[in-house]
């Protein structure tokens, strides 16, 4: 009888710091491939192949099966559908390969979610999101702590500049632009690369229609609007958006707004616009 391994998140939740043989040794020991580390293994290759899989096929278990505990704990008995075989299916096997607790937790709210509302969550997104790491995870919530919605449109945006156009006398036109630095907000442009590589971020930068000077615009953050009033006709903004399947992922994935990037990003806007909070 095979002995049943502790999950995978007993080792990397704890990270403990110790000798890189001694890392390697328990990672190898843990999957079942020390059998060359071990001088004294009496294990041939084939049962060393057995055991291994055998022991993947029970981390995969205990995935999938913490998984649906925590989708049934989250569960306060609303009326449900019966889900999509084959998106049920593809779930099962991508979930499967989630160690991180944090990450399961995720993946048991897309679960309640399509029982409740089924079709919410795309395959495609659930192999984007598959595909990424916990570190890539924060990193997308961390532009979303930066991002805002423009007026009625649900599309949400990073601001990345404002730029105005004058009228001088005798000399034409002078533009001007006033950057959005993101970047100070734990944000470089890399992690902008490596959302767009994901497929979360749309890889060009646009620039909006010039803003009517005679009609107000809003903007929504998390958990407050305002209005803004803009002192130029020709005046627009530049922005990042954030992609379709971006937006199915920022619907499960939990963030707050990041009060310093607002008040600074208000602080910007302000030069160019009258603002007020709106309710």
């Amino acid at each position: 009888m095979t002995t049943t391994q502790p999950p995978l998140k007993n080792i990397s939740v704890k990270r403990q710091r110790t000798s890189s043989k001694s890392r390697t040794h328990a990672l190898a020991q843990h999957f079942g491939f020390d059998g060359l580390i071990n001088s004294n293994n009496e294990r041939s290759l084939m049962e060393r192949n057995i055991h291994s899989q055998q022991l993947q096929q029970q981390h995969e278990q205990y995935n999938i099966e913490t998984i649906f505990k925590l989708t049934y704990d989250q569960c306060n008995n609303e009326t449900t559908t019966e889900p999509d075989p084959d998106w049920l299916v593809r779930f099962i096997n991508m979930a499967k390969q989630v160690y991180s607790p944090s990450m399961q937790k995720l993946w048991a709210q897309i679960l309640k979610k399509e029982l409740i509302y089924p079709g919410s969550t795309s395959l495609r997104a659930l192999t984007i999101l598959i595909s990424m790491t916990h570190k890539e995870a924060l990193l997308f919530q961390r532009v979303m702590s930066v991002s805002c919605q423009v007026n009625n449109n649900k599309d949400r945006k990073v601001i990345t500049s404002i730029k105005t156009t004058e009228k001088i006398i005798y000399f034409g036109t002078k533009s001007k632009s006033y950057p959005i630095e993101y970047h100070q907000y734990a944000l470089p442009y890399s992690s902008i690369i490596i959302l767009m590589d994901l497929g979360l971020i749309l890889k060009t930068e646009l620039e909006s229609s010039k803003i009517n000077h005679t009609q107000n615009i809003q903007l929504h953050f998390k958990t407050i609007s305002y209005t803004l009033s803009c002192h130029n006709k020709n005046t627009s903004l530049t922005y990042y958006r954030i992609s379709p399947t971006g937006q199915e992922l920022a619907s499960l994935i939990d963030h707050n707004t990041n009060t310093k990037y607002q008040d600074y990003l208000l602080s910007r806007l302000i030069q160019v616009f009258t603002i007020t909070t709106s309710n």
